[in-house]
């Protein structure tokens, strides 16, 4: 009898021994969330910006600067040419707000499990990596002929308030920041969870020594209005 008491004590043991394993390990498989909300692609989405732009001309010597909206337009989904589905993005211009919008271009994006593409004018960047997390990086030229760019998280689900309209959680793209006694380069962006891209600073100068800019653009795209669509 003390026997088989022994043996259904080991045999208790193991099997309580198999249930802790087996819960830790359901616990360590749970997948990560990605937060792919930060980029959306439903259609019927759309954004609308206020464009700032200054243009430093070194041909003429002139600085020209414009103001005026864009619209983005998330417009339908399509199988592009390498098989991944993809969606239309439709970009109306406007200067002044209560103009009709006119059609400027179409540009097309997808989000893939481990990172967000987007092509604008016909070149493709990489503009999130999944899951966005501080400090993480990418080539944001991957998939385009350009130089390699790494592509830098600097903040993540900070809330952001802009032209009075307030996000609870936004990641923030430092693509490049450069800075020489003859030039300057800065380019950032803004994504909030459930619209895609809230603010863009676009900075690209060539300058003199003593400081002036010579040529270049300096521009920023700021949300004024969005629909999150279907």
């Amino acid at each position: 009898m003390k026997q088989n008491s022994i043996i259904i004590h080991l045999v208790f043991l193991l099997f309580a021994s198999f249930l802790a394993f087996n819960g830790c390990d359901k616990e360590s498989v749970v997948e990560e969330h990605l937060y792919h909300e930060y980029f959306p692609v439903n259609v019927g989405h759309w954004v609308v910006y206020d464009v700032d732009s200054i243009v430093y001309d070194d041909f003429t010597g002139e600085i020209d600067t414009f103001n005026y909206q864009v619209k983005e337009v998330f417009d339908s989904n399509y199988t592009d040419a390498s098989g991944n589905e993809s969606i239309r993005l439709e970009r109306f211009i406007r200067n002044e707000p209560g103009e009709t919008w006119e059609i400027k271009n179409a540009w097309s994006a997808r989000r893939l499990p481990a990172r967000a593409e987007k092509v604008e004018e016909n070149i493709r960047y990489i503009k999130l990596a999944f899951p966005p997390k501080i400090n993480k990086t990418w080539n944001g030229n991957a998939y385009n002929i350009n130089d390699e760019q790494t592509y830098r998280i600097t903040n993540i689900h900070e809330e952001h308030t802009i032209n009075e309209l307030y996000f609870d959680s936004v990641a923030t793209v430092l693509q490049i920041e450069e800075q020489t006694l003859i030039s300057e380069k800065y380019h950032v962006e803004k994504f909030a969870k459930n619209v895609g891209l809230i603010e863009k600073k676009y900075v690209d100068l060539e300058k003199e020594i003593d400081g002036s800019i010579i040529s270049g653009v300096d521009y920023k795209y700021s949300v004024i209005e969005y629909f999150e669509g279907k």
